[in-house]
């Protein structure tokens, strides 16, 4: 590409990505596109210009290190630069290696963590950078490091920005706030039904299933509900909520502001403390029960009940003062934890079955919002299927006895998804956002999740190749339903939003900034 000055090993971009290119070199540009459509193409087109154009180094950051490791193995590809002038950096690496690594390197891939404390700690001159790409964009807001590595920039440089996302959310005002946060002067928003697009998307067919509740799970979760309800009901008699709604997140930030107002000085508040705690963890186990399945909801009840742990006993002595709690106890103790049907389980099995006797080389990958349902359902499968070989996939983060998963025990297992060693991978939030994860058939929610960008992630894993499916599993009546027109609702708003920008940036002036003078 002669006229845009750019080379890109071993392919050509596609018409919109060089469409996109034209319009956003030279000015701080945010690109919104689908997911799977080649952003970080359109990143390398960016960096392969500025580098030729000698305009000064290129840095691409992204909040995770597999996504680290995802780019750099692409740019490594795409750019065709001898190794020693591209690197990843990480924490792990001591400060003297980086700093040189900083100095030689023409292109640095890592998270904004580290870009930040190595910048603070002056261990590179980021006046030295030409290019940097801010990759999963709509993370630019508040005191994420993002923001601050913006700021410095700006401050030292003023050449180009270029952020990328597939999802920018639903709140404008947190949209005015990335744009003003990284300079941006240039929003260009490509969407499936743009001509130069529309010819690479693949059908992707949305079900949503809606399951009835088992019966002794309806008749434990309205004794669980009473109970909470009479907690909310002391807390709302103590005047510290005033309204009639309460949410969990309402709990969890009064009991933040509680806690700081008790130890300065108004020490009453001390005894409503564990009221909203005991709230906090009851919705929990309601939700576990009504969205995960009886076993979660069990296992977790009973470690609350013999838990040593002052708070959690302090829950359980506010829980024994109602009179249904006796009443939730006998209901418990009836229930055979292995006779407990979970229809959820059932019914992704089913699906999953369907897919491979319909295509042996199927792909699937299963969400679940909370690491212990991934490893219920991963058993699950590994007992009642032997057509599925399921693989758990979590982050690299420990809870207690729940081990996390390395770096390379990530990739070794997505290099396993891929050749067919597993054929489901049943996953947390961590495959959602970015991870090079092979093209499935089938993306499965075990429960809809509240959040629009969550969403459009998770349904972006399939479609990407070839048509695809998602199937969304919901209780009736449960809060599945809430969260499945939650998200609805925050991407219809977001696609609103989208076509406002869309219009405005249309309107507003070329250039903010006199670049490279």
């Amino acid at each position: 590409m002669e006229d845009l000055n750019f080379h890109l090993e071993g392919m050509e971009p596609r018409e919109y990505q060089i469409n996109i290119f034209r319009e956003i070199w030279s000015k701080n540009s945010i690109v919104v596109l689908p997911t799977g459509l080649g952003k970080t193409v359109i990143a390398a087109m960016a960096a392969s210009r500025t580098l030729r154009e000698k305009l000064g180094k290129v840095m691409f950051l992204a909040p995770t290190k597999p996504l680290v490791d995802q780019h750099f193995s692409t740019l490594v590809k795409l750019l065709g630069l001898p190794e020693k002038e591209m690197c990843v950096l990480t924490g792990e690496i001591d400060a003297a290696s980086r700093e040189e690594l900083w100095l030689r390197s023409s292109v640095v891939v890592c998270t904004p963590q580290v870009a930040w404390n190595d910048l603070r700690n002056e261990i590179y001159d980021i006046g030295r950078f030409g290019l940097i790409i801010f990759d999963e964009v709509h993370r630019a807001v508040g005191n994420y490091q993002y923001v601050e590595v913006a700021q410095k920039f700006l401050e030292a440089r003023r050449r180009m920005i270029l952020g990328l996302t597939a999802s920018p959310g639903s709140s404008m005002d947190k949209l005015n706030e990335i744009t003003k946060a990284l300079g941006i002067e240039k929003v260009k928003i490509k969407t499936e039904d743009d001509p130069d697009v529309r010819k690479y998307i693949n059908d992707v067919k949305v079900n949503i299933t809606r399951i009835k509740q088992p019966d002794d799970v309806r008749e434990i979760y309205a004794v669980l509900k009473q109970i909470y309800l009479e907690i909310l009901e002391h807390l709302k008699k103590s005047g510290i909520f005033p309204g009639s709604g309460i949410s969990r997140k309402n709990l969890i930030e009064a009991s933040r502001e509680i806690s700081d107002r008790a130890r300065n000085g108004e020490s009453k508040l001390f005894s409503i403390i564990p009221y909203i705690t005991a709230a906090i963890r009851l919705d929990y186990a309601a939700e576990y029960l009504e969205s995960q399945g009886y076993l979660i909801f069990y296992n977790y009840f009973n470690e609350m009940i013999h838990s040593e742990e002052k708070s959690m006993q302090r829950t359980i002595s506010i829980l024994e003062k109602s009179q249904h709690y006796k009443v939730l106890l006998r209901l418990i103790e009836t229930c055979d934890i292995n006779k407990v049907e979970n229809p959820k389980c059932s019914i992704a099995l089913r699906i999953c079955e369907e897919a491979i006797q319909k295509n042996k080389d199927s792909r699937i990958i299963i969400f679940t919002h909370y690491r212990k349902t991934s490893e219920i359902v991963t058993a699950y499968f590994s007992e009642h299927s032997s057509l599925v070989r399921p693989v758990r996939f979590v982050g690299q983060a420990s809870h207690d006895s729940d081990i996390g998963l390395t770096r390379s025990e990530q990739h070794r297992i997505i290099e396993q998804f891929r050749n067919g060693v597993y054929n489901v991978l049943v996953a947390t939030s961590v495959a959602e956002e970015g991870l090079d994860i092979p093209a499935t058939d089938v993306v499965i929610f075990y429960e809809p999740v509240p959040s629009d960008i969550r969403t459009i992630q998770r349904r972006g894993r399939t479609g990407r190749t070839h048509a695809g499916e998602v199937h969304i599993l919901t209780y009736e009546g449960s809060r599945d339903i809430g969260y499945l027109f939650s998200a609805r609702r925050k991407e219809n708003q977001m696609k609103k939003n989208i076509s406002k920008l869309r219009d405005e940036v249309r309107k507003a002036p070329s250039t903010l900034y006199d670049y490279f003078s």
